[in-house]
């Protein structure tokens, strides 16, 4: 009995120590630094007729008023023909500036961890085959609803969300709709997460509970720290107009999304969420209504990753709790994203790697990066000076380190357990009948 409780104990210790700690990603964006990072999608080329539907949005929108552009029409309507020709992944967080440690993701509760352990950049908009939101609003959202439905009475499918299915099984993509599975679960987390977003940026400060500011809303108390931290004038203008656009793109996103609803897998017995302050953001029913749109996204996700389709494999959070099956197929298929996935230091592959270990997966992926586009463009994904020793390293033919696989991580720290076990037991005078 001991020795389960322990066991118990040390994955329980083991999923807290490697979840994403704000302190982990307070490091990976060098919090209290105020300046404005790069764009990832800077390089997409923008037609004049998109550039054109920004600007007219813009007129149709500015100034924010923030309780009348919910009903604006000529606005969301503006809004809706620029945002549908705009990548998906371009949206994956909205951050701001906190008065002390600087840019911060806004926090949203039970969203994919993917662009949190490994934030979507230039690598990720190299290829023309991404999703754009026309895509997951494409006037099939009911059709991607019915096909949800029939995919969980399909037993294979729902199979390949399981911890056991190991592997890629493309044959099933079909079958178990993986594109459409992709779309749904990808409406699912942008409704849910812009809807957490709407509260924090529309309510007042003290509601939203996230600033601490005398502002008339959570969006106009995150405009005040921009104009007061940020020194540089033209780096402050590029951060409102981020944070405006961010903003825009939360209300639009409400526009779409409030006609739907959302059809979700039945609810699962899991007992009831501690009881923490309530406010009009986050309270026990939203709780629960955050966790099973989370368990069903997770679940289709998964689904549409393991059944081969690029764009969940490219959503989809990779690491230790994938099978080494499922991150071999990546690693055939897509050695950079798993390269960079591996070089994390904040994704799920860190606690097997050192820092160094780490540092020379980057640099296989900056050497992949210089290979396929070239040293210029390389750079806009990692500094080359900073990766220098990992780089010779990489290039003269060094063995990079990998991570074991889960099973056999947590069959070594449950034989590890066993031996001290044995060992306080002996050490105490007790023995074993």
């Amino acid at each position: 009995m001991l020795r389960r409780v322990l066991f118990g104990f040390c994955v329980a210790f083991f999923l807290v120590a490697n979840s994403i700690s704000g302190s982990t990603f307070n490091t990976f964006w060098n919090m209290g630094d105020f300046t404005v990072p790069a764009d990832p999608t800077a390089h997409i080329e923008e037609s004049e007729e998109h550039q054109d539907a920004w600007q007219q949005a813009l007129k149709k929108c500015l100034p924010i008023n923030r309780f009348e552009i919910l009903e604006d029409e000529e606005c969301l309507e503006a809004l809706q023909r620029y945002f549908l020709n705009e990548p998906v992944w371009a949206y994956s967080i909205l951050h701001y500036y906190d008065r002390v440690e600087g840019l911060k993701p806004l926090p949203v509760k039970l969203a994919n961890s993917r662009p949190r352990i490994l934030p979507y950049s230039y690598a990720d908009f190299l290829t023309k085959d991404i999703p754009y939101w026309r895509d997951i609003f494409d006037g099939n959202l009911h059709r991607n609803i019915s096909r949800f439905r029939q995919v969980t009475r399909e037993d294979e499918c729902m199979e390949l969300s399981k911890q056991t299915s190991i592997g890629i099984q493309a044959n099933l993509a079909k079958q178990c709709e993986a594109r459409g599975m992709f779309k749904y679960a990808t409406f699912l987390e942008a409704c849910n997460v812009s809807m957490q977003q709407m509260l924090i940026l529309i309510n007042h400060p003290d509601i939203g509970g996230v600033f601490k500011s005398e502002s008339s809303s959570g969006y106009e108390a995150a405009l005040e720290v921009i104009e007061k931290e940020i020194e540089d004038g033209a780096q402050r203008e590029i951060a409102r107009q981020r944070l405006e656009k961010g903003f825009l793109h939360t209300i639009w996103l409400r526009y779409e999304c409030e006609p739907w609803g959302y059809s979700l897998l039945p609810d699962s017995e899991t007992p009831p969420p501690p009881k923490q302050p309530t406010t009009m953001t986050w309270n026990v029913s939203r709780d629960r209504m955050f966790q099973q749109i989370n368990r069903t996204h997770d679940t289709l996700m998964k689904i549409a990753a393991k059944c081969g389709d690029s764009w969940a494999i490219q959503s989809f959070p990779l690491g230790i709790f994938t099978s080494s099956e499922f991150n071999d197929y990546v690693m055939e298929r897509n050695p950079l994203l798993m390269h960079r996935h591996l070089g994390s230091h904040t994704g799920w592959f860190r606690s097997e790697l050192t820092f160094t270990e780490r540092l020379q997966h980057q640099a296989k992926a900056f050497l992949l990066l210089e290979e396929s586009v070239g040293e210029k463009n390389a750079r806009k994904e990692y500094d080359p000076i900073e990766l220098e020793e990992a780089i010779e390293y990489v290039s003269e033919g060094g063995e990079l380190k990998y991570a074991r696989p889960l099973r056999e991580i947590l069959r070594a720290r449950e034989e590890r357990f066993d031996d001290e076990e044995d060992l306080i037991l002996k050490e105490s005078g007790f023995q074993e009948y």
